[in-house]
């Protein structure tokens, strides 16, 4: 049955993880930016942040944009949007790789929304 005609519409991936993880809405984009970003990655992330404030502004925009995720497979337009983001460019992104992983992403937005299904309605 399409999410319209549902009589208890799915709810989106920042409702679920923010409940599952147990933080407030106001937390979610530096959580999931955090737990999206390749190892070595999160580890160079407070360097990269002083040394160019923007660096991950491509990551967050992406991140923002799975926070209305209602199914999996929505998420796809949004990672392949993030591919084509005009801040998405460079030897330490693409090379590198200092940046969020798009299948770390759709790994963790797949693990809550199907836990959020298994969860029973309130």
């Amino acid at each position: 049955m399409p999410d319209t005609q549902s009589p208890h519409p799915r709810r989106t991936f920042l409702e679920l993880y923010c409940e599952q993880n147990q933080i407030e809405a106001s937390e979610y984009e530096r959580h999931v930016l955090r737990r999206s970003l390749y190892p070595h990655a999160r580890l160079l992330a407070p360097i990269l942040r002083l040394l160019w404030l923007q660096h991950f502004a491509a990551d967050v925009d992406l991140v923002r944009s799975a926070a209305s995720v209602r199914r999996v497979r929505d998420l796809m337009p949004e990672t392949d949007a993030h591919a084509y983001h005009p801040a998405n460019v460079g030897a330490l992104r693409q090379f590198f790789r200092l940046r969020a992983s798009t299948t770390r992403l759709h790994r963790l937005v797949r693990a809550t929304l199907h836990a959020g299904d298994a969860a029973p309605n309130a």
